[in-house]
């Protein structure tokens, strides 16, 4: 009687959290997909702005993002001349019901307006959710990869 319990929990589980549904990675890697180009075209209008929260690549606390400001920001920068080139590979996508995380390395070209050109490697890690049937990033973490460019 207990291995019959036992299975039903088992299916009970697996119902309630649920497999990826079909297309989930490819959802989520299109839609990244569609975030990088933005950054390499300069179109912030089509920045979602979306995390909630970022522990930035030079380090430091966690940040709370304002959308708003972020979006005023980066804007202006793209207005005064910033370009950026930013090519993500070895990319990976875990699906766990309607979380999800994406993994990979990107290798980011930043000419700032008034600075010195940006040149390395990241890794990358985005959690992402899923609500009212669209993937949204609710946290990013960037850190610099060392070597920086590897194969």
């Amino acid at each position: 009687m207990r291995k019959w319990q036992l299975l039903a929990s088992i299916f009970a589980f697996l119902v309630v959290c649920g497999e990826a549904e079909a297309g989930d990675k490819e959802d989520i890697l299109a839609r990244l997909d569609d975030i990088y180009s933005a950054w390499n075209t300069g179109d912030v209008d089509a920045l979602p702005f979306i995390y909630h929260t970022i522990y930035d690549v030079e380090g430091g606390l966690l940040e709370t993002i304002d959308p708003e400001k972020w979006k005023a920001w980066i804007k202006a920068a793209f207005a005064a001349g910033l370009t950026i080139n930013a090519e993500p590979f070895h990319q990976k996508v875990d699906v766990y019901g309607k979380t999800a995380v994406y993994t990979c390395y990107e290798r980011i070209n930043i000419n700032p307006p008034n600075g010195e050109p940006v040149n390395d490697t990241r890794r990358t890690t985005v959690v992402l959710v899923k609500q009212k049937g669209e993937w949204t990033g609710v946290h990013l973490h960037n850190s610099y990869l060392k070597p920086i460019n590897p194969e």
